[in-house]
């Protein structure tokens, strides 16, 4: 199930990142930088609600790679803990990466 942030915390936390960046950069004025920016987006998206992915596809593919690759057959628990992922999931997991091999 998806997190929901309230709005203004999600803003907060972008606003956060802005500044870091901007200071990362040499920006002379960070904390100016990220309001520019909050209110930039406020303008250009409207209201309008966004999806974030928690991580890219090729992320995601590239982690099932791996846990396929590392998967002895008695190592299920471990991985599904160092993956933070239940073992249910690393079974579905191991099951699509086969799948895909013999296609």
């Amino acid at each position: 199930m998806a997190t929901h942030l309230p709005s203004d915390e999600a803003l907060a936390i972008i606003e956060e990142e802005a500044r870091a960046i901007a200071q990362c950069f040499g920006a002379t004025s960070p904390n100016e930088a990220a309001a520019a920016l909050i209110e930039r987006l406020l303008m250009r998206l409207n209201g309008a609600h966004i999806y974030m992915p928690k991580r890219s596809s090729r992320e995601r593919e590239i982690e099932h790679r791996e846990i396929a690759r590392r998967f002895n057959g008695s190592n299920l628990f471990d991985l599904a803990r160092e993956f933070g992922i239940t073992p249910r999931h690393l079974r579905r997991v191991l099951v699509k990466m086969k799948n895909s091999q013999s296609e």
